[in-house]
């Protein structure tokens, strides 16, 4: 896909957030590229390169792209990096980026599908698009964002829905990929994500799911939530009574089913109360977790 196209797709997204009883105000949004994180070396592998004499070499990640919108002002800004579901971006992402931008932060729609010609994996068991290969999308994203001068570099965090939420909570996972990188996301946001139960984490992490989802099973971040709660980690959990998986799309007014990965239909609906409720939430969390020095 060119980024003409993009463009036009982006285009199309910010007239359907104007449409009538949607935010009227639509951020001037760019198209800009960079590519996902390479691990840096292990310990080990750095000392064998240094005790030989060699560097070690790093290739150079995959070239992604993504839509980056910016609040009203010159920042420097804090900025979240929003990560699509299984079925790539939807409008919902670019109605999430649009609220996030009314309240002051700078935010970049990560695309992990279009550039790698991959459409959907919500029907396969890992896919061309693992959440490890995603969370190092992510660390793509972050390195960009803090090469930006109106960019406040300690103030970013990522969020996630479903797959992306999975691809979120991986990036920033206590003892995952983020001991390899230098840079951190300074909080972690995710919707309706499948829960790993025996995940820590060592900074802020809200994770927000119905609790009528009969995709991601509630019962999993209620066992992560509860082991957090022992460890001393800062787990936030929000469970949404009668809410099912995709609640915060406001175009799913009647719902439908889409076949998963387990060979089951999971449905998908708006819930109007969950959905409101979650705004609140996220405008509090990120308050308190991206606030100024």
């Amino acid at each position: 896909m060119t980024s003409r196209r993009i463009l036009q797709r982006v285009v199309c997204l910010a007239a359907v957030l104007l449409q009538p009883g949607l935010p009227a105000a639509v951020h001037a949004t760019d198209v800009v590229h960079f590519d996902s994180a390479v691990l840096p070396p292990s310990s080990p592998q750095a000392g064998q390169a240094g005790a030989s004499g060699n560097a070690v070499a790093l290739e150079r990640g995959f070239p992604l792209w993504g839509h980056l919108s910016r609040p009203e002002g010159t920042g420097p800004f804090p900025a979240i990096v929003l990560m699509h579901g299984c079925n790539g971006i939807h409008t919902s992402h670019a109605r999430w980026a649009s609220m996030l931008n009314e309240v002051g932060y700078l935010t970049l729609i990560l695309d992990s599908f279009r550039p790698r010609s991959v459409f959907s994996v919500c029907g396969t068991v890992v896919g061309a698009v693992s959440p490890a290969v995603r969370a190092l999308d992510a660390y793509g994203a972050l390195d960009y964002l803090q090469g930006l001068s109106f960019v406040d570099p300690d103030r970013i965090a990522v969020m996630g829905w479903s797959h992306g939420g999975v691809s979120a909570l991986a990036a920033v996972s206590k003892f995952g990929i983020a001991l390899r990188f230098p840079w951190r996301f300074k909080a972690a946001i995710a919707f309706y994500p499948y829960c790993i139960s025996d995940r820590s984490f060592d900074l802020p992490i809200l994770i927000l799911i119905g609790e009528a989802d009969d995709w991601t099973p509630v019962g999993l971040c209620r066992q992560l939530h509860s082991k957090s709660l022992k460890g001393g980690n800062m787990v936030e959990l929000v469970t949404y009574p009668g809410a099912h998986h995709a609640f915060d799309a406001t175009d799913l007014q009647h719902g439908f089913s889409v076949m998963g990965a387990d060979g089951r239909r999971h449905w998908l609906q708006y819930n109007e109360d969950a959905y409101e409720d979650a705004v609140e939430r996220v405008e509090s969390f990120a308050a308190e977790n991206l606030s100024g020095p």
